[in-house]
């Protein structure tokens, strides 16, 4: 029988959530309707003189949008004026917001000047950012301010955006220009195998014994029905006695080698600073997840990822040093884009924000970053909890056994038919946060202070590349030693890759963690061992190439293979690529 583990911690249902977003139907959303066009405007705002920086990114977006530019103003409240009065005279609509530059730059001083408070250093404003007061206080670790852009794209005073917004957080004109420009060249990347990648690393943090199995129940559930089968999940999780983490020594080294490889995500969950991400205890040390060095090894080839950090102050862009989020967008090869928190997170919050977020993408499919993060946004804020206060405290939760070889195998095999995870699992989520919560915390309050804590850094046009379907026909159950016949109907010519794997809530046999944490070289290289076998799933892969059209393929299954598994077809052509897949139970001869 093959083992299972479930990432536990306080901050792993936030994403796990998120990811598992996917499901049938279409849910009404005004900012889906916004969806861009011909008939779109966007509002760049930039500082007087960074004009010809934005030109080959203008030339380019202007094929699909009309660009109209703003000059900084020198606070918030004239740069808020200045984009309602553009938002008023422009035609056709806005739909998206460009921040160009950062809050401030450092400037030098004159001999002889002194600045206020007798401060060595001064600054000047370069886009001004909003500081709002927090309204919600948890704990002494609460700042009584946050960092925002998302009421820049408040059009009617609702507090709700209504637009789009992203910022380029650079501090001068060359940056700019290369920063965009590499957007302009993600769009341009061919399909591969880094196109269906989705990391997650995760820190530790728990509520106790009692609330950290209520999660590993629900996320059990996620991995095995919300995340898409076709999708290669690679975990990495900082606690010594999990199947997902390496030698604590070679952690960093781990886990961005993995998004090195190219990703369509990057996910952070646990605890961060301005500068940095959490700490590992390994004995008596603590060692960095990840520190404001470590944002030079990001350096992705292939398909940068779009970094998501559920994590406190990760995104603080108006801290004087560069927040963690900025020096890893300042690499040349880095995330292509960044979505995180200014200021002390919470855990309902992000998982209420991640999953509309990921939802909009894996589901809608969206076309642009900034609708995905602006309809994540507005859901979350008009959220309508009376179906979840609906249901009685004493949820119970399906538990994921062995028994599930047995069920019918028609269903098993559905192609990509999800329950809607999101609107199932969201009254789990809801009724722990209540129990955890003090009794006078508002968990409406939570979810509408991340719609302004989380912002995006990057490009808000940035496009999201989706595959097109490949119908695909595979037996919903088999023998082993049998062959195994997998028919198809590719829209496309180019590579096809067929992969035969283990479903996400098994492990290979020989994935065993340690029981305790002992130290030894024998131990860090056990474990580095166990972290490789349970991010490789995969038992069968075969490559050919296809034409457009039928294609036939036949394998050999293995006598040792049993249980339930996942069959994935993927076609990697020119400029677009495809994929299908359907779960599969493999039976002992009888």
């Amino acid at each position: 029988m093959e083992r299972r583990e479930i990432l536990l911690g306080k901050w792993t249902v936030a994403i796990l959530i998120g990811l598992a977003a996917v499901g049938d139907g279409t849910i009404p959303s005004r900012a889906y309707a916004q969806s861009v066009g011909p008939t779109s405007t966007v509002l760049v705002v930039r500082p007087v003189g960074w004009g010809p920086a934005l030109r080959e990114w203008i030339a380019y977006r202007g094929r699909e949008y009309h660009i109209v530019e703003l000059d900084s103003a020198k606070n918030s409240e004239e740069q808020r004026v200045a984009i309602l009065q553009a938002v008023a005279n422009a035609q056709p609509p806005v739909s998206a917001l460009l921040l160009c530059g950062d809050v401030m730059v450092e400037v030098p001083l004159v001999a002889g000047e002194q600045t206020k408070q007798g401060m060595k250093k001064k600054y000047r404003v370069l886009t001004p950012g909003v500081t709002l007061e927090t309204t919600i206080k948890i704990g002494a670790v609460t700042t009584p301010e946050l960092g925002t852009d998302a009421t820049y794209g408040d059009i009617d005073g609702d507090g709700c955006p209504d637009l789009a917004v992203g910022r380029i957080p650079v501090k001068t004109p060359a940056e700019l220009e290369r920063m965009l420009r590499r957007s302009i060249d993600y769009e341009a990347i061919q399909p591969g195998e880094w196109n269906d990648a989705v990391h997650v690393t995760a820190g530790v943090g728990g509520f106790g014994y009692i609330a950290d199995s209520a999660i590993e129940a629900v996320t059990r559930r996620f991995l095995t029905e919300g995340i898409p089968d076709h999708f290669h999940l690679h975990m990495t999780y900082a606690s010594c006695t999990s199947t997902y983490c390496p030698n604590p020594f070679q952690l960093r080294d781990s886990y961005i080698e993995r998004i090195n490889q190219g990703g369509l995500f990057w996910v952070y969950i646990g605890h961060g600073s301005v500068t940095q991400l959490d700490t590992m205890q390994v004995g008596n040390d603590f060692l960095p997840i990840g520190d404001a060095a470590d944002a030079a090894r990001f350096k992705s080839t292939s398909r940068p990822p779009i970094a998501i950090l559920l994590a406190c102050f990760t995104g603080a862009f108006d801290a004087v040093p560069d927040c963690f989020s900025e020096r890893l967008l300042q690499q040349p090869t880095g995330p292509i884009a960044v979505i995180s928190g200014s200021r002390v997170t919470m855990p309902y919050g992000l998982s209420q924000f991640a999953s509309e977020m990921i939802n909009g993408c894996f589901r809608d499919r969206i076309p642009t970053l900034g609708q995905v993060v602006l309809q994540a946004k507005q859901r979350i804020w008009e959220l309508d909890e009376t179906e979840d206060s609906s249901m009685a405290s004493g949820v119970t939760i399906p538990e994921v056994t062995d028994k599930k070889d047995s069920v019918d195998a028609s269903k098993e095999s559905a192609p990509e038919k999800r329950l809607d995870i999101r609107k199932r699992y969201r009254r789990i989520v809801t009724d722990m946060a209540r129990a955890l919560s003090p009794g006078d915390h508002s968990l409406i309050g939570e979810r509408r202070e991340h719609v302004r804590l989380m912002n995006l850094f990057g490009d808000p046009l940035l496009r999201i590349p989706y595959p097109t379907n490949i119908d695909l026909q595979v037996p919903a159950s088999i023998h082993a030693s049998e062959s195994l016949v997998v028919e198809g109907i590719s829209p496309i010519a180019g590579r096809l890759v067929i992969e035969l794997a283990l479903v996400r809530d098994r492990l290979p046999n020989d994935a065993i963690p340690v029981a305790s944490y002992e130290g030894t070289q024998a131990q860090h290289d056990q474990m580095q061992r166990t972290y490789e076998r349970s991010n490789e799933l995969v038992v069968l892969r075969d490559e050919t190439s296809t034409i457009r059209g039928g294609f036939h393929r036949e394998f050999h299954v293995p006598d040792d293979l049993k249980g339930r598994y996942v069959l994935s077809a993927y076609i990697y052509g020119e400029n677009t690529w495809a994929v299908g897949s359907r779960r599969i139970i493999i039976r002992q001869p009888k």
